[in-house]
């Protein structure tokens, strides 16, 4: 049986917090819900996650603070930013790993984004030319 896709999702606002939950969970998916970027940080730091997605406007921290203290404590970890407006991450230099998507969102989309984030890394392949004579 495969390990199942571990998720820390964070949103300060219960209803959302609760509805998207629900849309993250699946069988191969484990989604641990908080509802503030220090509580997040704190379960990162005992947990293993394979994606973050949060909201940026949080109580106290915000969002992009907290993507800031993960990015430091694990570089590679994907991260997806939820927004309700626009949010054009082009201004930040967190890598190709640290995405956006805009709220409220389907389904499909934040599926397809997290895929694409947590997809294996493909082999590279190398060229083989023949040995000089």
């Amino acid at each position: 049986m495969e390990t199942p896709l571990r998720i820390l999702y964070v949103e300060d606002n219960d209803l959302v917090r609760e509805v998207t939950s629900e849309l993250l969970a699946g069988d191969q998916r484990e989604v641990v819900a908080l509802g503030t970027a220090e509580e997040a940080l704190r379960e990162f730091s005992e947990q293993s996650f394979d994606v973050v997605i949060t909201d940026v406007s949080l109580p106290a921290m915000s969002g992009l603070d907290l993507v800031r203290h993960i990015l430091g404590v694990k570089p590679s970890v994907p991260i997806i930013i939820a927004s309700g407006y626009f949010f054009d991450l082009s201004l930040q230099s967190w890598g190709s790993n640290v995405r956006s998507i805009i709220k409220p969102f389907e389904g499909a989309d934040i599926d397809a984004l997290i895929s694409e984030l947590c997809a294996p890394a493909e082999p590279r392949t190398t060229s083989h030319f023949p040995a000089p004579s």
